[in-house]
C-alpha cells in the first residue's frame, strides 16, 4: 500500500467519524468560540496565539486599505506593486532587525527561497518533523539536482556526522528545520546550529519559524531570533498567519543581496499573483502593533496561559509529550482510535481540539493538538482539561491506553 493510499484512509476515517473538514456555522467569530453542527465549541485548535486577528486597528487596516484600492491589485509584484507591500516590509524589517521580503504565503515563500539559495553542488538535511511546505519547496530543489538526506528529528550527533561526512563532497550543506514545530510544539536546537554554523563555513541553515512568529521575542519576532541574532548562513520564513494574525508570508536574510536574489528569480514572486490589498492593510495594522508595548501585555497574558496548562496538564497526569514553553501542546493517545475517540468526546464535551494522526505525524504517534490564545480564559483550560482527564482515564480503565508505552514511542521521535 503506497502513502498515499495510508494517508487517504487515515484522513477519510477521522472525517467519518466528524472531527475533521468541519465548518464554522456561526455568522460572527470572536477567536474563542466556534459552532459546529449547531453546538458552540471553545476553539482549542486556534493558531492566531495573541488573538490578533480581532483586533479592531487589524480590521480597520484591512478596511482602510480596501476602501482607498480596492480588493486587488490584479499585476505581479515583479512588474508593479502597491506601494503597501514596501511599507510592509520597512515594518518587518524593524521587527526582525533584518532584510525581509513579503510573500503570498508562507509556503509559496519556501517555493521561492529554496530553489534560489541552494544549487546542484549543494547538500539539503531534512528533518524528518520538517513542515510540509518546507519539504515541497526542497523536492523543487532536488528536481533541480540537489542531493537531499533525511535526519531523525533533531538529532545533532547524527547532523554534525553528514557535515564532517559531506563537507568536502558539496559547495554547501543545509540543514532546514522548523523554528517552533507545529505537531509537537518543540522547538529547534538553536544553539547547536549556531556552534555548526560558526564552526562549518560551508553549513548552512534554512528555519521555518511560522509557529514562532509574534508570541515571543522582542516586537514578536519569533522563537529562533528571541534566542540568537540572525546568522550569515542563515535564512528564514516566517508567518503572518498565525500569531501575526492576518495572512501572508515573510522570508528574513542577513543581507539585502539575499533578499533581491530571490525578489528577482523566485518562482511564486515572478509568477504568482499578490497579496490581495485588504491582507496588505491588515498586516501593516499587525506591524505596527509589533512595535508597541500592546504586544508585551499580549505575550505576557498568553505566557501566564501557558504556565498554567502545563500546570494543570501535569497536575491530570495527561500524556503530555511536549514539555518546551509554547502555546502548542500535544498529547499522546496510543493509536488513532483512541485519538478519533478524545477529540469526539471533547467535541461533545464543547471543545474543539485538533485529531493528529498520519501522515501529519507517524501512525504510531498519534494525538490530540490543543492551542492557546489569548481569546481563551483560565476557566476554558480548567474545565477542557479536566474533561481530558476523564476520557483518558477511561481508556486506561478499558486498557486501550498505556501511557509507558505511548512515552515510549515519542521517545524514538526524540522529543521527551
Amino acid at each position: 500500500m503506497t502513502n498515499n493510499m495510508r494517508a487517504l484512509i487515515s484522513i477519510t476515517n477521522a472525517r467519518n467519524y466528524g472531527i475533521i473538514q468541519l465548518k464554522n456555522e456561526s455568522d460572527h467569530y470572536d477567536g474563542r468560540i466556534v459552532k459546529v453542527q449547531g453546538k458552540d465549541l471553545v476553539h482549542f485548535g486556534n493558531c492566531s496565539y495573541l488573538g490578533l486577528e480581532t483586533h479592531d486597528a487589524v480590521k480597520l487596516g484591512g478596511i482602510d486599505a480596501l476602501t482607498r484600492y480596492g480588493s486587488l491589485f490584479a499585476s505581479s509584484r515583479q512588474y508593479i506593486g502597491l506601494g503597501l507591500n514596501e511599507e510592509l516590509e520597512a515594518l518587518l524589517d524593524n521587527i526582525t532587525g533584518y532584510h525581509t521580503l513579503v510573500t503570498q504565503t508562507t509556503t509559496l515563500g519556501s517555493i521561492s527561497a529554496i530553489p534560489v539559495i541552494t544549487s546542484s553542488n549543494d547538500l539539503i538535511i531534512v528533518d524528518h518533523q520538517l513542515h510540509a511546505s518546507v519539504q515541497n519547496a526542497v523536492k523543487i530543489a532536488q528536481a533541480q539536482g540537489t542531493q537531499v538526506v533525511m535526519l531523525r528529528h533533531s538529532n545533532m550527533t547524527l547532523l554534525e556526522e553528514y557535515i564532517k561526512q559531506y563537507q568536502n563532497k558539496h559547495e554547501k550543506i543545509w540543514y532546514m528545520a522548523d523554528g517552533l514545530y507545529s505537531m509537537l510544539g518543540d522547538g529547534c536546537p538553536i544553539e547547536q546550529m549556531y556552534e555548526f554554523m560558526d564552526r562549518y563555513p560551508n553549513f548552512y541553515c534554512f528555519v521555518d519559524d511560522a509557529h514562532g512568529m509574534s508570541w515571543i521575542g522582542e516586537n514578536g519576532k519569533g522563537y529562533a531570533l528571541s534566542r540568537k541574532p540572525l546568522h550569515q548562513q542563515m535564512v528564514m520564513v516566517m508567518s503572518l498567519a498565525k500569531g501575526f494574525g492576518c495572512c501572508g508570508g515573510v522570508l528574513v536574510f542577513p543581507t539585502p543581496e539575499g533578499r533581491d536574489l530571490v525578489r528577482c528569480i523566485g518562482s511564486s514572486l515572478i509568477f504568482s499573483g499578490p497579496i490581495p490589498t485588504p491582507v496588505l492593510g491588515a498586516c501593516i495594522a499587525s506591524a505596527k502593533l509589533h512595535l508597541t508595548n500592546e504586544i508585551v501585555t499580549r505575550q505576557n497574558l498568553l505566557y501566564g496561559l501557558i504556565k498554567y496548562f502545563r500546570q494543570q496538564a501535569y497536575a491530570h497526569n495527561l500524556p503530555l509529550m511536549n514539555h518546551t514553553f509554547s502555546p502548542i501542546f500535544y498529547f499522546g493517545a496510543g493509536s488513532e482510535n483512541n485519538a478519533h475517540h478524545i477529540v469526539k468526546k471533547m467535541q461533545e464535551a464543547g471543545f474543539f481540539t485538533c485529531i493528529c494522526n498520519f501522515p501529519a505525524v507517524p501512525k504510531k504517534n498519534a494525538g490530540i493538538r490543543i492551542c492557546l490564545t489569548t481569546h481563551l480564559t483560565f476557566e476554558d483550560i480548567d474545565n477542557a482539561l479536566t474533561c481530558m482527564a476523564e476520557i483518558v482515564s477511561s481508556l486506561e480503565n478499558e486498557g486501550k491506553l498505556d501511557k509507558d508505552k505511548i512515552y515510549q514511542s515519542f521517545r524514538a521521535l526524540e522529543v521527551l
